[in-house]
């Protein structure tokens, strides 16, 4: 079939089943909102062809060429585009369900508020791309090239990204939630204003990396090097930062509420204003730090190096501190007796 006589086809609204266009030459066709079933385009040459609004299912594009083509609004589910070349297609608003885009190249394409679910992006190249507003959900993302990327309200859901290319990768309010970067080697990674809540940094070493204002919530940061990085008003509750370096690190305002810093290295950090009520910290060392205004409330700092640290208005109210070094308690305060009544009450009034 030709391309002409496929085009008639689809002006006619006859929908395309079954038909096999394998390495035919297909390039600039019009194909607007054609409707394409378990038709063979392996090694097709669909260059420049225009298939806004079209509907793919469970079609075979392996191979086939599809540079600057017109796939805006289309839908393409459960069809293979292994090895697919989509560089600088235009592919806002796309839908991928459940289809294997592995080795398939989409460098500088045009994926606006595009929506990728449930796909096998292994070894996929995506570099230059602008992820405005693009969700990437519960995909296969293993050695995922997405350098020089740029992700502005950007979705990427469950990302294995231990082997993914990330060189001039930036990330702006975008969501990265569950995201597995264990083990990498990321000095000064930016990841400020994110949502990373369950994500795994362990033992990554992120020296001077940008998390300012991100969300940690329940992260894992075991053994992660976070010397010198900014982490101002993050938020990292039940977060897990055992034997973690965050010497030198910028917390400022930062939420540890429930943290797992047993270990950990704060020596010379600027902790002012945080919230680090329930921090498990025992055997932590925070000689030097700034802790002017810190909530340990109920915090657990037993054996803890606080020597040399910058005490004003620090609270220490119900925390333990069961052989901690700590010099001086000039400028901290001790448990207030009114608010430990206030908080047992409940307790005291059973026994009544």
């Amino acid at each position: 079939m030709t391309r002409d006589e496929l085009a008639r086809l689809i002006d006619d609204d006859e929908p395309i089943r079954k038909l096999s266009l394998t390495g035919v030459d297909l390039s600039g066709g019009m194909f607007l909102g054609g409707v394409f079933e378990a038709v063979d385009f392996t090694g097709a040459n669909l260059r420049g062809a225009t298939l806004e609004h079209a509907n793919l299912l469970k079609c075979n594009l392996s191979n086939a060429i599809l540079e600057d083509a017109n796939l805006e609004g289309a839908s393409i589910i459960e069809c293979d585009l292994s090895g697919a070349r989509l560089d600088a297609a235009h592919a806002g608003r796309a839908r991928f369900l459940k289809s294997n885009l592995a080795m398939a190249s989409f460098a500088h394409a045009g994926l606006t508020t595009a929506t990728i679910v449930q796909c096998d992006l292994t070894g996929a190249a995506f570099a230059g791309v602008a992820f405005e507003r693009v969700s990437v959900v519960d995909c296969t993302t293993v050695g995922i090239d997405i350098s020089g990327t740029a992700w502005n309200r950007g979705v990427l859901l469950n990302a294995d990204l231990r082997e993914a290319k990330l060189g001039g990768a930036t990330f702006f309010r975008s969501t990265l939630v569950g995201a597995n970067f264990a083990g990498r080697v990321l000095p000064g990674f930016g990841l400020a204003t994110c949502l990373l809540n369950g994500a795994d940094f362990s033992a990554c070493d992120l020296t001077g990396a940008d998390f300012t204002q991100c969300m940690l919530v329940g992260a894992k940061l075991t053994g992660a090097r976070l010397s010198g990085a900014r982490l101002v008003r993050v938020v990292l509750s039940n977060a897990v930062l055992t034997g973690a370096d965050l010497s030198e690190a910028d917390l400022t305002q930062a939420i540890l509420v429930g943290a797992d810093a047993t270990g950990a290295v704060f020596a010379r950090a600027k902790l002012h204003q945080a919230i680090a009520t329930r921090l498990k910290a025992p055997d932590a060392r925070f000689v030097g730090a700034d802790l002017t205004y810190v909530d340990f409330s109920h915090a657990i700092l037993d054996r803890a190096d606080l020597g040399g640290v910058t005490f004003s208005r620090t609270n220490f109210h119900a925390a333990s501190d069961i052989d901690a070094h700590i010099p001086s308690r000039s400028g901290a305060l001790a448990t207030d007796p009114e608010r430990t009544m206030s908080e047992t009450w409940h307790q005291r009034s059973l026994t009544v």
